[in-house]
């Protein structure tokens, strides 16, 4: 257990780096989550040096953080962008309070900027499809290819995948004898049921996968040998289709993993099931993005009042 006694002699840059090693090696946190962290806290590492040379973390007052945020603000920084800052930060200050380092946390009381509500963009059910059909009919030089595309578009449209948890699928993930897959992501393991028509996808893929040695990601790289799928090439799939669909909406991992939630939504899922389903820890936060989000279905809900006439 870790003491509570107050260590206000501890350098900023120590507890940085203790930070990191923290969310690393403890939390389990994706790298991506590791680089956000050090892009939120090394403005404020630098706003420290400023004033002093050497910095302990007794100059993390609410104050200090107030001019801090308030300097970003007026250096241009959107204020989607300082709340992004501001949670990095935050965190760090919890940790720092959890190992103490700090009595309390000086983000109390400090505010957040308002933000305009921003609903997420996704693709209507007509446009979804045609993404679909566009990939199908989207020919490749290697048979492996464009199996795999198709295989991988589906799975966006019909599981709700993250990005990274796409990225990270292993053949052993895969039971497609029950018919599911599973996904680990933020310390959390989930079941994701697979229906038949993105089965047949991924068993078209499966009879053409180039064969890799030591390889056992389930989308292997057809440029690299016995290398998977990299971030740069699932992004060079969708700029190849952005430039064949007819609709003018961007499209991307995130906005499919959005399309998933809302076609759902649409048709009838409750939002616990998408919780569920999208691996959101809180059913706030699916609340959040696609309650609100969709007017027609509310138009419709209003005239089934029973005092319309």
């Amino acid at each position: 257990m870790h003491s509570r006694l107050v260590q206000s002699d501890m350098r900023i840059v120590d507890a940085f780096q203790e930070f990191l090693n923290y969310a690393t090696l403890e939390r389990c946190l994706e790298p991506t989550t590791i680089l956000w962290y050090q892009k939120s806290l090394k403005p404020f590492y630098k706003y420290l040096r400023r004033k002093v040379l050497q910095p302990d973390v007794e100059v993390l007052t609410t104050e200090n953080l107030r001019d801090h945020f308030v300097s970003l603000r007026l250096g241009g920084n959107s204020p989607r962008s300082l709340i992004n800052i501001m949670q990095g930060t935050k965190s760090f200050c919890s940790f720092l309070v959890k190992r103490g380092y700090l009595s309390k946390n000086p983000f109390e009381g400090l505010e957040k900027p308002k933000l305009a509500r921003r609903l997420p963009e996704f693709l209507d059910e007509e446009e979804a499809r045609e993404l679909l059909q566009v990939c199908i009919s989207l020919k490749r030089k290697y048979k492996s290819r464009w199996k795999r595309d198709i295989a991988i578009i589906s799975m966006f449209l019909f599981t709700g995948l993250r990005k990274r948890e796409l990225l990270n699928l292993k053949l052993k993930d895969l039971n497609l004898e029950r018919g599911y897959i599973k996904v680990f992501a933020k310390n959390k393991e989930r079941l994701i049921p697979l229906s038949d028509t993105v089965k047949e996808y991924i068993i078209e893929y499966l009879e053409v996968r180039p064969k890799r040695d030591n390889m056992d990601y389930l989308f292997a790289s057809t440029n690299r040998k016995n290398s998977p799928l990299t971030h740069q090439g699932l992004c060079d799939i969708f700029k190849d289709l952005r430039g064949q669909v007819k609709f003018k909406k961007k499209i991307s991992p995130q906005i499919l993993r959005h399309t998933f939630c809302t076609l759902m939504l649409r048709n009838g899922v409750n939002i616990r099931d998408i919780q569920l389903l999208a691996g959101h820890s809180d059913i706030s936060t699916t609340a959040r993005f696609y309650l609100g989000c969709d007017d027609k279905q509310l138009k419709q809900a209003m005239n089934k009042h029973p005092l319309n006439t």
